[in-house]
């Protein structure tokens, strides 16, 4: 019986003194390792998110989904509360979901 062998694999060991910067942009890119590498060697664009969210991203969107909750609880205050302040809160609430949606790559 006759086994098939896989083709040893490719590695690249970046050197030492951009390790930690190599790693920095992986990380950031939500890539695998793999994916990021094949993107940078051959030119590829690389998709807008990768298969695994860094806890950096998964805060984020934490984030953004509890600003949706309170948005939603500060117009159930409308009847209770002065206008003024309400319209400051959800002006706030909009900023903080602009940036979110900008630190996840996504348009508002």
């Amino acid at each position: 019986m006759t086994e098939k062998k896989r083709e040893a694999p490719i590695s690249y060991r970046p050197p030492c003194e951009l390790r930690e910067q190599f790693r920095a942009r992986v990380e950031e890119s939500g890539l695998s390792v793999n994916a990021f590498i094949t993107a940078a060697v051959f030119g590829e664009s690389a998709p807008k998110t990768g298969r695994r969210a860094s806890a950096q991203r998964q805060d984020i969107a934490r984030l953004l989904a509890e600003t949706a909750l309170l948005n939603e609880r500060l117009k159930g205050l409308v009847g209770d509360a002065d206008p003024a302040l309400l319209e400051d809160a959800a002006r706030d609430l909009r900023e903080i979901r602009a940036a979110c949606l900008a630190a996840l790559r996504r348009a508002p």
